[in-house]
């Protein structure tokens, strides 16, 4: 480990810069067909069989894709292990013509190379980085650090088992320069309320992952949105008191729930989900398309948005004046 990665890794235990105000969040530029957008690893790597099923569309749409072999290698344990990664990803990162990173897949280990980024350096050169599940640690980080627009996205891995609607959502986000009116309505309610914020949130287990660290989430002023995989009840009230007692949701102005998966009855879920996040005393709505599921729908972080109680709505907006129409 060089003295540079030493340095950094110490700064980061000390803690990091606050957020930029919301209207500071930077749009990184457009990746359109015929451009660069490179799949890095991260996580966990993807089978051939997933990778082949989620790159065809990528090729179809006009991309030049770029990987290495790390995508379908398993990382071997261990601290010099997690640093080779880091720097891969700078490479990556740090290339002119890479327009757009991908994330190949979720799974577990993104977190072990947050202490070794280089912010300094990455801001020189900003990109569209999509992904999501174990990849919430990365999109919140870079976020929070770079002031960057960063996209909760299918990974490649991911790709393959869309909805139409969710891969089109998927590559409209890619190409759009910035902000898009869209709006998600017909959510259930479990409080009412109305609320205006930038986006942020991802998967909640990886979120609670961050808390105690350097990186750990703060999300006051945003509208957060949650999603989760395989957790019992009991795990996902465990879970929301964790990030209630830690501080990381003080001052959030709404929350709006994603899909939960394997995560039992989805009655129970929101029986389980409303009781805990009662306290905040904002709106919380239900039925987000994003998460473990076919219709995966893209959201950056970032983005102005409105939660609605009394329309069940959630809109992104391309201004704060405008009325999105439905997706």
């Amino acid at each position: 480990m060089s003295r540079k990665e030493k340095k950094g890794l110490e700064e980061g235990a000390r803690g990091h810069r606050p957020l930029p105000p919301p209207s500071n969040f930077h749009w990184p530029p457009t990746v359109l067909p015929g451009e660069v957008v490179a799949v890095a690893a991260p996580a966990s790597p993807v089978s051939h069989e997933a990778w082949e099923a989620g790159v065809r569309y990528l090729r179809a749409w006009g991309f030049e894709v770029r990987y290495g072999p790390e995508v379908f290698q398993h990382r071997v344990w261990g601290a010099d292990s997690d640093l080779q990664v880091a720097r891969r990803f700078l490479e990556i990162w740090q290339d002119p013509e890479v327009k757009a990173i991908l994330g190949v897949r979720g799974g577990y280990g993104s977190l072990k190379v947050l202490p070794y980024l280089e912010p300094d350096l990455m801001k020189a050169s900003p990109k569209r980085l999509v992904g999501f599940s174990d990849l919430t640690n990365l999109l919140w980080d870079l976020h929070r650090r770079l002031g960057l627009v960063t996209f909760h996205g299918p990974t490649v891995a991911h790709l393959g088992a869309l909805t139409d609607t969710a891969r089109e959502n998927f590559y409209r986000w890619l190409t759009s320069p910035g902000p898009r009116a869209v709006s998600y309505e017909g959510l259930t309610v479990l409080h009412l309320g109305v609320a205006e914020g930038p986006l942020a949130g991802g998967n909640l287990t990886t979120l609670c992952h961050l808390l105690g660290t350097p990186f750990a989430p703060q999300f006051g002023g945003y509208l957060l949105f949650l999603e989760d995989h395989n957790e019992a009840h009991y795990r996902l009230d465990r879970l929301i008191h964790h990030l209630l007692l830690s501080g990381a949701l003080a001052g959030v102005r709404g929350v709006v729930l994603g899909s939960f998966t394997g995560c039992g009855s989805p009655e129970g879920v929101l029986e389980v989900m409303a009781a805990g996040l009662a306290p905040l005393g904002v709106p919380v709505l239900a039925g987000l398309p994003v998460g473990h599921q076919p219709d995966n729908h893209t959201f950056p972080l970032g983005a102005p948005a409105r939660l609605d109680g009394p329309s069940g709505s959630l809109s992104l907006l391309s201004d704060l004046e405008e009325s999105p129409a439905p997706l």
